[in-house]
């Protein structure tokens, strides 16, 4: 008989002739061009002013430790437990590399494209000199340039792979991640369930998941052992003040460009300061409502951020081989790229943003239709403001809809009721 406990079931670790093994790399010149670079790209990314020096704190040094440690040992399923903005971005590339440089090579798996480029961006940035390579596969990017970095990965000329959930969908993909020293899952709670974490269990490489809000998956997290094996970070890298959540309440069935009219005081006091701005909808079909409504308020271009639009310019023409034409004159590094170096400026958006993209100077949040969105949709959106020691604000538009996101009853075991009090089922028909 068992204990009740959920355990995770046997699993056979490939040995390492069953890997791709790539060579050691010299370990003491990378790790000093490493922390060369550390400086310059933390300036480039506004984590500190220009007269400080870049510094792990001493969690982000604890959680670095404890995983590769852990792994050293033969632990192969950790949870890095971070906060928004506590910088576990930095924590898994030093976990990364130190797998790497172990002679393996490293995985680490995004759940959009827009978080997969920042990675790209980021580790590309800090692993400048090395001598390693990084290989992006995702479905933004060509199918020739997924092959050959697929090639580059099997033939040791690329040690990160840093991808998204294509990586799991597609077998002889999925075989590359099995067959990696270490596979990381970066904000496991933005993976579909059914789709993703299944084939997740399945893997026979070592495993680190990292997460904000780890207690709506901690079923899962638990049955795969990552439970077990947690490195907490709650310190932050520099001060920042806490960030005013605003309820505001709004009609029932009032359009998302309608409620923006709560929210002007807030958005025409950040947009005086120079600050850059998140507007949230709920649906695809919402945000270009939304961006128009707000060029005519402010008078200023705003950018969109959703999931039908293309990433660049070859990803638009296969978009129209296959028939969609969503957005045919922008694409998505397009918007963002616009929407960073502009100041004051607005970005209109899904809840793709709460998917780990950090914006420098980002200090207001609107949130239309908030009650359809889950507490840790919530949570997630809100960490993308407030990330240095400047005043920054979130706005929630409360009272706009009958729906609600079925995720704010899972942590209980029970189904909760869309339903208000009092109604019956039958009085949401629509008769002719």
């Amino acid at each position: 008989m068992g204990t009740g406990r959920l355990t995770r079931r046997p699993r056979c670790y490939l040995t390492q002739k069953d890997r791709f093994i790539q060579p050691r790399p010299n370990t003491e010149e990378i790790l000093a061009r490493v922390d060369r670079n550390a400086q310059r790209v933390a300036i480039v990314h506004e984590l500190i002013r220009p007269d400080e020096t870049f510094t792990l704190t001493d969690d982000q040094a604890r959680a670095v430790d404890t995983i590769s440690r852990g792994l050293e040992r033969g632990v192969y399923e950790h949870l890095l437990h971070a906060p928004t903005g506590s910088g576990k971005t930095e924590v898994l590339m030093r976990v990364a590399l130190r797998t790497v440089l172990e002679g393996g090579y490293a995985v680490i798996i995004a759940p959009t494209r827009d978080l997969v480029r920042q990675h790209v961006a980021y580790f590309t940035e800090r692993l400048d000199g090395t001598g390693l390579h990084i290989a992006e596969i995702h479905g933004g990017v060509s199918p020739a340039q997924r092959r050959a970095s697929e090639t580059a990965v099997r033939a040791g000329e690329a040690q990160i792979v840093i991808g998204s959930a294509m990586l799991l969908s597609i077998k002889p993909l999925w075989d590359l991640v099995d067959r990696s020293s270490l596979a990381i899952i970066d904000d496991v709670n933005a993976f579909d369930e059914r789709e993703h974490l299944r084939l997740l269990e399945k893997l026979d490489c070592p495993l680190v998941f990292a997460s904000a809000t780890p207690d709506e998956l901690k079923p899962f997290l638990t049955r795969i052992g990552a439970t077990a094996n947690v490195a907490r970070m709650r310190e932050m890298p520099f001060d920042v003040r806490p960030t005013k959540v605003h309820k505001i309440e709004g009609v029932w069935g009032e359009p998302p460009a309608e409620q923006l009219a709560r929210a002007e005081t807030y958005i025409r006091d950040h947009l005086t300061r120079g600050s850059r701005i998140f507007v949230i909808g709920r649906t695809r079909g919402d945000v270009p409502r939304i961006a128009e409504r707000l060029e005519q308020t402010y008078e200023l271009d705003v950018q969109q951020l959703r999931g039908d639009m293309a990433d660049t310019a070859e990803h638009r023409k296969r978009h129209r081989r296959k028939g969609v034409t969503a957005d045919r004159n922008s694409t998505r590094v397009e918007m963002m790229q616009q929407f960073r170096d502009g100041s004051p400026s607005i970005l209109a958006a899904t809840n793709l943003v709460g998917s780990g993209l950090d914006v420098p100077a980002a200090d207001l949040i609107v949130i239309t239709d908030s009650d359809a969105f889950g507490e840790a949709e919530v949570e997630q959106l809100i960490g993308r403001v407030g990330r240095r020691d400047l005043p920054s604000d979130a706005v929630m538009i409360t009272g706009t809809t009958l729906e609600r996101n079925p995720s704010k009853g899972m942590s209980t075991g029970r189904g909760r009721t869309f339903m208000p009090v009092g109604m019956h089922s039958k009085s949401l028909r629509f008769r002719r």
